[in-house]
């Protein structure tokens, strides 16, 4: 099975707008984030493409001072029908990650 299947069938769900956090403990050092952004919302994949590089940069920046989510593999579905602007990606994933870091 794939990761992503993984996580799907065995993880937990939050729902943290725009992202649909689904995660699961695994193995320290074995981590894995996974980004999706669905084509059914966004047809482009330049739009697509646009959103992901900027949670993997927010996530980049601030994954020091996110909860403890060392052990965990992490699916990050963006769920909003609206390109957000960096900063507000930046805020709502830092909250979104301490809830999956909260909830364990």
């Amino acid at each position: 099975m794939k990761t992503s299947e993984l996580i799907y069938s065995q993880g937990k769900s939050i729902f943290s707008y725009p992202f649909k956090v689904i995660f699961r403990d695994t193995q320290v050092g074995d981590e894995v984030l996974i980004i999706s952004v669905p084509k059914k919302i966004f047809k482009r994949a330049v739009k697509r493409n646009l959103i992901r590089r900027r949670i993997r940069e927010a996530f980049r920046l601030n994954c020091r001072e996110l909860p403890n989510i060392k052990g965990k593999d992490i699916l990050l579905v963006y769920v909003s029908s609206h390109i957000l602007d960096y900063g507000k990606i930046t805020e709502t994933l830092t909250a979104a990650i301490s809830k999956v870091g909260a909830d364990s």
